[in-house]
């Protein structure tokens, strides 16, 4: 691995969802190691389908550029989950989901059962297809801190290596970070 990987991490904008705009953006953001290169976007419905497709469609346009894609959890928009797999085999590019709490999946359920009632197969198939939820300790400039990751075409022990050469200030990486502060003015 590079010392300086170059990473597209993306996290989704600020939304209500007691409004009637029912889209918020996608947004992703390219660094060298911790330096910004580059920010791209796309819009995703609120509590939709299409995140998967629209991360696609934006690692794909900077494909050449990507070695790693970072995301800040899996799921934008409200409950627009990522299916980690299909982002992985249709691109071809390492994907991290981050977050930096334990999940509660039994929530998780519950919560998708009662608002999806129709969906419901579907994004819970793209959770379990997540795979494991990995806990690590990041060494930042504040001390040691958790996070917890799945991942797809990278092995454990690889996204720790990434994560100590992308992580400065905070337990995210940079490529998210700078995705989640972006996400905050929208």
């Amino acid at each position: 691995m590079k010392d300086n990987p170059i990473t597209i991490g993306f996290d989704d904008a600020s939304f209500k969802l007691k409004t009637s705009v029912k889209t918020t953006q996608l947004i992703g953001v390219i660094c060298q190691g911790t330096r910004l290169v580059g920010v791209i976007k796309d819009e995703i419905m609120i509590d939709g389908d299409d995140a998967t497709e629209k991360l696609i469609k934006l690692i794909k346009k900077n494909e050449k550029q990507a070695q790693y894609v970072l995301t800040h959890t899996i799921t934008f928009g409200g409950f627009n989950l990522v299916n980690l797999n299909e982002v992985y085999t249709k691109t071809g590019k390492p994907i991290i989901a981050i977050t930096e709490r334990e999940v509660d999946f039994d929530s998780v359920r519950k919560a998708l059962l009662q608002k999806f009632p129709n969906t419901y197969r579907n994004k819970m198939r793209c959770i379990i297809d997540a795979g494991n939820l990995y806990e690590t300790e990041i060494n930042t400039a504040g001390g040691f801190s958790k996070i917890y990751f799945h991942c797809k075409g990278i092995n454990v022990k690889e996204v720790e290596s990434l994560l100590e050469k992308i992580c400065i200030d905070s337990k995210l990486p940079e490529s998210v970070r700078i995705a989640h502060l972006i996400g905050k003015i929208f």
